[in-house]
């Protein structure tokens, strides 16, 4: 799945382009970058074009999750790539089910305020 490809290089280039002093991960894109493919770098830069259109806020929250996902060990990164080809797999009725039953939870855990 390219998107899932792109999304590492667009948030290092986030990374490093909201935070300036983070630059020391500049490498790590340039190598990545050269090793995508051009339909890759395309959508890159179409994620990162999205990116920057978000509100700052939801700009952040992006941010947040990716960070949460490179805290994750590799394993249970490949039970969640596991899950969602499943999910994929699934009717789409299936699926519309099983997202409003995530929904329904994450409004249910979400802090009030």
């Amino acid at each position: 799945m390219p998107g899932r490809t792109a999304l590492l290089p667009l948030l290092v280039l986030t990374t490093c382009l909201a935070c300036p002093n983070r630059l020391a991960a500049f490498p790590l894109l340039a190598q990545n970058w050269r090793e995508l493919s051009p339909g890759e770098r395309y959508d890159t830069l179409k994620n990162y074009q999205q990116h920057e259109s978000l509100p700052e806020d939801s700009q952040r929250a992006v941010e947040k999750r990716y960070e949460r996902w490179q805290q994750m060990s590799p394993d249970e990164r490949n039970r969640i790539r596991q899950n969602y080809e499943r999910l994929q797999q699934l009717p789409p009725q299936e699926r519309a089910r099983i997202q409003q039953k995530y929904e329904k939870w994450r409004q249910q855990a979400e802090p009030s305020h």
